[in-house]
């Protein structure tokens, strides 16, 4: 399997997007604790101190190349996060956990749904060409870009957080849409 190199950086559609650091933890506890941006993810500590922890952990997983957390930039400010997750041998992955506050650039965290998934697809070369997505039932401006992407929804699992949708993507059906966004963003 291909693993992204540890200074891995990439300039799309207006974002500039890198691995975090441990000097991104207070923005991540910020936007991940803002009740209205985080309401359909899982909750974490805001300690900052915790999350650094969590993010030195993290790091040996994005070494081995099996969890890759990314943060987004616009214009040199933080704006947003989203991951490419538990990547498996079969080349399964899972791409979530993004979260935006991106008030300068209001289709940010649709440019890093087709940013996240570019990289899974083209430089991970990911072989089962399928993106697994739990989204909780509520979150309908998600669910709606999934399903402009081509995901089809195949059941729904429950846990304490609520009711998860679940759905898959293939490369197929992503490269088949991609375009319905894609026309949208920036062309950088």
């Amino acid at each position: 399997m291909i693993k992204l190199p540890d200074n891995f950086e990439i300039d799309k559609y207006g974002l500039h997007a890198r691995f975090v650091r441990e000097e991104d933890a207070e923005f991540i506890v910020r936007i991940r604790t803002n009740v209205n941006l985080s309401r359909y993810i899982h909750k974490i500590d805001a300690d900052v101190e915790k999350q650094r922890q969590w993010i030195r952990t993290y790091k040996a997983r994005e070494h081995a190349g099996v969890d890759y957390y990314f943060i987004f930039f616009y214009n040199g400010k933080p704006v947003g996060l989203n991951r490419i997750y538990d990547i498996r041998e079969d080349g399964t992955f899972i791409c979530g956990s993004f979260v935006f506050d991106s008030p300068d650039y209001k289709m940010a965290s649709f440019a890093s749904w087709i940013i996240v998934r570019e990289i899974a697809f083209e430089v991970l070369g990911l072989r089962l060409q399928d993106d697994y997505i739990g989204t909780h039932k509520d979150n309908r401006s998600v669910l709606t870009i999934q399903k402009m992407m081509g995901s089809k929804q195949y059941g729904e699992r429950e846990d304490e957080n609520g009711t998860y949708i679940i759905s898959r993507l293939t490369k197929e059906d992503f490269y088949a849409n991609k375009a319905k966004i894609e026309h949208m963003l920036p062309k950088n």
